[in-house]
């Protein structure tokens, strides 16, 4: 393993989102971003010109405890898939099914590291960091001269859908007769839609960005493949030892007639199939991190998350961290409670029955980490996946007993609206049948 050192300048240097996601896709780089409604909260980070890939976690644990300083300063980006999971249980738990179209443990360091401050949008805090070791080097100018992207006209054009309206309401009834026979509280159900699109990667970034208020956007260039993600939803954040937890369950759709929209709000708090359904994965995670932190505590239930076409309800739980092993946390932790179900293993193999397919990056976990051990990771949802001009996002939602099957397809198509919209997508029966009248 090596030892790094830094440089850091506060560079005066006008910038906007489009910018950075250019200097994503031209140097190979990983871009976190926030976009809510207060467009002066947040900051974002993007690594350029990467010099080192991490692939396992030893190796990870090792970087980090050999840099290990007082710095906040992001060093290492990158995400782990959710069909890593089968490398965190025993072997044989899992049926060894592997989307293998991204790698399934992706961490990276870079050349170069921009902070820009939503507040500022006329500097940047620029990191350059030094390796002993070759590696090819980036002229600084570079970064300076880079053109934002301007979005052009672009069509998606719909392919399919992994699991049809049909298969995708028997899966609920199959998740409601395991839930009566005991074997579960609950489970997570998804379908991936796929789809053919003439946007450029860049163009698509800045159309889901302009979608929706979020504070764990993504856009990321991994082996000539894109992640764009606009979620919501924290994993978990670190920060002075403690370790934060954010998870999202209960969803109800958001309408432009304000009478519509405050009911619709009033249903989802008083509803006692998403509370419950909160409530359970709430216990979950307290759970996990009763593995590696003491002292846990829920600090907010429910609370209510305002998206632009949704809203969500969530909770926070906090806990004093107890080690500061990065493959030890993620093993305590990994995959989120709120993305598989309860109880967790059972639940995964429940979603292999279903499903029929891994799930790729979607529903894993995208963030970075910092020389000091802090660290902040989403969880991908509301997430597209680009390869050469076709994309796939995942849609899905809890199933418990009292879930009904026609509702959760329906809650699926809400929850896709805005990506539908975003990338100009071509009207479907099959998918907006609920949302639009024939």
């Amino acid at each position: 393993m090596f030892k790094i050192r830094w440089d850091i300048t506060e560079e005066k240097q006008n910038w906007d989102i489009g910018k950075l996601f250019s200097l994503t896709d031209k140097y190979n780089g990983i871009c976190l971003f926030t976009s809510t409604e207060d467009e002066s909260a947040g900051k974002n980070i993007v690594g350029i010109n990467p010099v080192h890939r991490f692939k396992t976690l030893p190796e990870i644990d090792n970087f980090l405890s050999l840099n290990r300083s007082e710095e906040n300063i992001p060093l290492l980006l990158g995400y782990i898939a959710y069909d890593f999971k089968d490398s965190t249980e025993e072997k044989g738990l899992y049926g060894d099914i592997h989307e293998n179209i991204f790698p399934e443990l992706c961490f990276c360091i870079f050349e170069y590291y921009i902070v820009a401050d939503n507040s500022d949008n006329s500097s940047i805090k620029l990191i350059r960091v030094n390796y002993p070791f070759k590696h090819e080097k980036l002229d600084a100018d570079l970064i300076f001269n880079t053109k934002p992207v301007i979005s052009g006209k672009g069509k998606t054009i719909y392919k399919s859908s992994s699991l049809s309206k049909t298969q995708f309401e028997n899966g609920v009834k199959k998740i409601k007769d395991y839930i009566r026979k005991g074997d579960i509280y609950q489970t997570n159900l998804t379908r991936k839609i796929n789809a053919g699109t003439s946007f450029k990667p860049v163009e698509l970034a800045i159309r889901l960005k302009d979608s929706n208020s979020i504070e764990f956007g993504v856009f990321a260039k991994i082996d000539n493949k894109y992640v764009i993600s606009t979620s919501p939803e924290r994993f978990f954040k670190i920060g002075n030892g403690i370790l934060t937890a954010s998870p999202i369950k209960g969803t109800s759709p958001r309408y432009k007639d304000e009478s519509l929209d405050m009911k619709s709000l009033s249903d989802l708090e008083n509803s006692a199939k998403d509370k419950a359904e909160l409530a359970m994965i709430v216990d979950l995670l307290r759970n996990d991190m009763n593995r590696i932190c003491s002292n846990v505590k829920v600090e907010g239930f429910p609370l209510v998350m305002k998206l632009s076409n949704v809203y969500h309800l969530y909770s926070a739980i906090e806990g004093k961290l107890t080690t500061n092993r990065f493959s030890e946390i993620l093993k305590a932790l990994f995959p989120a409670g709120s993305i598989t179900g309860c109880p967790k293993i059972r639940a995964c193999q429940i979603i292999e029955e279903l499903e029929g397919k891994g799930r790729g990056p979607y529903t894993g976990n995208f963030g970075y980490i910092s020389f000091n051990g802090n660290c902040d990771f989403n969880i991908m949802i509301r997430t597209l996946f680009f390869d050469r001009g076709n994309i796939s996002f995942n849609v899905g939602g809890g199933i418990t007993l009292l879930s009904d099957a026609e509702s959760e397809y329906r809650e699926t198509i809400h929850k896709a609206k805005n990506i539908y919209d975003a990338l100009n997508m071509e009207e479907v029966w099959e998918e907006r049948y609920c949302l639009t009248e024939k």
